[in-house]
């Protein structure tokens, strides 16, 4: 499916719309104060833990439904979908419906929060501020006035912070909550340390209240514990860029850093560098001795390269080295004929009987000479690697 045509019935049908890549970075967007560019994470912080999900949609699958998000003083239903554009590539579009303020529906989605039973009707005065008597209890809540001096705040916020009530009312919001660096204009997310000085991650829903003349004389702030979110995305972003075994970066990081290196238009040199014979070591020996060589030669490795460089494992047994803008080939050339050494030199010590023994085969490309695009760029080191291992054995006949 096009993606004008995706713009075009979202605004038929009055749907704020985000449309993002693989990377979670933001393209279009009909939503304001949302940078182009920006990672949509910092405008729908809901979707962490479900990146891998997002990612494996399909056009055969039902789209994410995530309902009530609270945005810019409104509740939506967020839905996202993926689809491919006219370039072939996958998308994915985050359409958001609006509900109607206050709703019902709200009080169902707090009741879930907070695991227990909260029957209420707001259009009562009394029985809401009984209802937001049962949320104080499980979450963070302050009164602030609209300078955002607190007037009011509940036992949860004074255990968090370890204070007297004394010692907060009066107090602007800002003394005790910072908002996080964001793109955005605003952020609902903020940053607070609670009495051992750890930093603890908020979300922040602002609830105005009025008086008889529908005019705001205040706030509510509710306030919502999501660090274990901000671990769990953290966990998942170094997860998918680095190898499990290793602990090197991976492939997908490798890509990345090689596409930005080409942007910068200057001179640099990569080394491939691939385990002659890999297999038999895994037939001879079986899967943990090739996994234990994996991680001899990667420790061989981060130990033979100097500051500024970079070491990253590509394939089963492929490992590449970016080495740092400014070196020039001769230093570098030098620098590889140490390599041969330094395997022989160092075998892996599997057992007690068993001593592994190994060789590798390198490479050296350049940009802009043999380097011209990232995916390319592997496919031609393949190549030359294989073309190398036949003519050392060759030689060796």
């Amino acid at each position: 499916m096009q993606t004008t045509l995706l713009k075009l019935l979202c605004e038929k049908n009055a749907l704020a719309y985000i449309i993002f890549d693989t990377n979670f970075l933001v393209l279009e967007t009909n939503k304001e104060g949302i940078t182009q560019g920006s990672d949509i994470h910092e405008y729908l912080w809901e979707i962490v833990g479900l990146e891998d999900k997002i990612l494996h949609l399909n056009a055969e699958k039902k789209p994410i439904v995530i309902p009530m998000i609270f945005r810019d003083g409104f509740y939506y239903d967020l839905e996202i979908a993926s689809f491919t554009n006219h370039k072939n590539q996958v998308l994915f579009i985050a359409t958001m419906q609006q509900k109607s303020k206050y709703s019902q529906e709200y009080a169902d989605v707090i009741k879930k929060i907070n695991k227990k039973t909260l029957v209420y009707e707001l259009s009562d005065e009394k029985k809401q501020n009984s209802s937001y008597q049962e949320i104080n209890k499980h979450l963070i809540t302050l009164h602030v006035d609209l300078d955002g001096y607190i007037t009011m705040i509940n036992e949860a916020a004074l255990h968090f912070f370890n204070l007297e009530r004394e010692e907060m009312l009066g107090k602007h919001f800002s003394t005790f909550f910072q908002p996080q660096k964001s793109q955005l204009s605003t952020t609902n997310i903020f940053i607070a340390k609670n009495s051992s000085a750890e930093d603890i991650f908020f979300y922040a829903d602002i609830i105005p209240l009025t008086n008889k003349n529908t005019k705001v004389f205040e706030n509510i702030i509710i306030a919502q514990n999501i660090t274990h979110l901000k671990k769990i995305k953290h966990e998942l972003e170094y997860a998918q860029e680095h190898d499990t075994l290793t602990g090197l970066a991976n492939r997908h990081h490798f890509l990345k850093l090689l596409d930005k290196r080409i942007e910068e238009n200057k001179e640099f040199f990569l080394c491939f560098i691939d385990i002659d014979d890999f297999h038999t070591v895994n037939d001879e020996y079986g899967a943990h001795a090739a996994d234990m060589l994996l991680k001899h030669l990667s420790k061989l490795l981060l130990e033979f390269i100097e500051a500024g460089d970079m070491l990253m494992r590509i394939h089963a047994d492929t490992f590449t080295i970016i080495f740092e803008t400014g070196k020039n080939r001769e230093y570098i050339e030098i620098l590889l004929k140490k390599l041969p050494t330094l395997f022989t030199n160092n075998p892996l010590y599997y057992s007690d009987e068993d001593i592994i023994r190994f060789n590798c085969t390198n490479i050296l490309l350049s940009y802009p000479y043999e380097i011209k695009e990232s995916k390319e760029t592997l496919a031609l080191a393949q190549k030359l690697l294989q073309r190398k291992k036949i003519e050392k054995k060759e030689l060796h006949r």
